[in-house]
């Protein structure tokens, strides 16, 4: 098809050449002639490509077009076929952002698309009723000009994918959760959504278990009172005494249910008062731990090898360090098998943090249980567990505490491998008594 074109050019040159020759042999003067039909040529060249120029820059362009045949043909075709690809180009992104738009407008959160200097490009209405934040009025707005919640400006700077809770700015009473998204170098979203609800379940549901707590640790006592007292009498019947035993074992476990309970409920209500923090020798607390729990399990054949750091203290509440330390070596014990090997580290890492870690060789945790290990009453194995004893809080309570001291639980686990429990404590929390 290009040989049409190429053809309609070729002709036209060749007819300059032979002009140039005729006018040379009629005049004699070859260079003058060559160089006027040179000229002559160039200056229809650029008399054709301000033809095609003033073409481009009409707005009708796109329909009328200028007299040409040859390889100026060509070009118009071209720029015709790419007006046309552009054109369905156009119509589809057009397409697609507006199905984009009425699905985010439709979507139950506040949403804003912000640039890569944090400035605001477009939100949703959920952003003007949650946020305060108004695409018409806000657009090119800085998002941590307009958010007044320090939390939330942290994380935007800090340019990190996760969630936090604040407050709605004109209405107290009510949660928002916010969640920054980097998508792309140039290309952030803010996400925020209404938590008030669960929130008041959640509280309602704590409240709940904090005041029936109280309320069983009267009536506990005192059946436990009897039982004991029942069990102590030499008169008592002997086809009872076996029950008596019985109830007296699940009445001390519902008391360690209701103790467990009272003390998660306070966690929860309480921050950490940096006055009642003291200066916690770990190391101490780690080694009495051990060595009590290797007189107790001797018998199962669990061997704990401790790696502990005896300069590493921390700064915290030496109660609720004990109850963590106890908490996570106790359940590597009850729930590995005998002869399973358990270490116990205490070590400072490379970024200064602080690491309590209790790894063991046993049969390891199933990854759909590991999410839900610090849930309330969560068992991985529900009827060995409750053979074992256990109120099923202790790793809720040892979450609680370790976040109350600004750290992190982490859990891994490999099947047929082993399990490991990590309690990180922040830098600003550790404590080096050679320093």
């Amino acid at each position: 098809m290009d040989s049409h074109y190429w053809a309609t050019e070729l002709w036209r040159i060749t007819l300059f050449v032979f002009l140039a020759i005729v006018a040379g042999s009629i005049s004699g003067q070859w260079l003058i002639s060559i160089t006027i039909i040179s000229i002559s040529y160039s200056v229809w060249l650029l008399y054709k490509l301000n033809n095609l120029n003033q073409w481009l820059k009409s707005k009708s362009y796109r329909k009328n077009s200028p007299d040409n045949s040859g390889i100026w043909e060509r070009i118009e075709t071209q720029i015709r076929n790419i007006n046309r690809t552009s054109d369905k180009n156009k119509k589809r992104t057009n397409k697609l952002l507006k199905r984009f738009q009425g699905i985010v407008k439709g979507l139950p959160y506040a949403t804003i698309i912000l640039n890569e200097n944090n400035e605001i490009e477009w939100a949703n209405e959920k952003a003007l009723s949650y946020l305060n934040i108004d695409i018409s009025k806000d657009r090119g707005q800085r998002i941590d000009n307009l958010l007044r919640s320090p939390e939330a400006v942290k994380i935007v700077n800090k340019k990190r994918n996760q969630e936090i809770e604040i407050s709605l700015p004109h209405n107290n009473e009510r949660r928002l959760a916010v969640q920054y998204v980097p998508v792309q170098k140039d290309l952030k979203l803010v996400l925020a959504r209404d938590i008030s609800d669960r929130i008041n379940v959640q509280q309602m549901r704590k409240n709940f278990i904090s005041n029936a707590s109280h309320e069983l640790r009267t009536p506990l006592t005192v059946i436990s009172g009897y039982l004991e007292m029942m069990a102590d009498d030499e008169n008592l019947p002997g086809h009872l005494k076996s029950a008596v035993k019985h109830s007296s074992i699940q009445s001390a476990r519902m008391k360690d249910i209701i103790e467990d309970m009272l003390t998660l409920s306070r966690l929860e209500k309480s921050e950490l008062d940096e006055e009642s923090c003291s200066n916690v020798d770990v190391a101490s607390i780690l080694n009495s731990i051990c060595n009590d729990e290797i007189k107790i399990t001797s018998s199962n054949s669990h061997r704990l090898i401790t790696d502990i750091d005896n300069r590493l203290h921390l700064l915290g509440v030496e109660s609720e360090i004990v109850s963590v330390c106890s908490n996570l070596i106790q359940n590597a014990i009850k729930h590995t098998p005998s002869e399973t090997e358990i270490r116990v580290s205490w070590k400072q890492q490379d970024n200064g943090n602080a690491c309590l870690s209790i790894d063991d060789n046993g049969p390891g945790i199933p990854d759909e249980h590991i999410g839900n290990l610090t849930q309330r009453f969560y068992r991985v194995d529900k009827g060995r567990s409750r053979d074992q004893g256990g109120t099923g809080l202790g790793l809720a309570i040892v979450q609680h505490i370790i976040q109350r001291h600004g750290g992190e639980l982490e859990i891994s686990s490999i099947i047929n491998k082993g399990s490991t429990f990590s309690a990180v404590f922040p830098a600003d929390k550790v404590v080096d008594i050679n320093k």
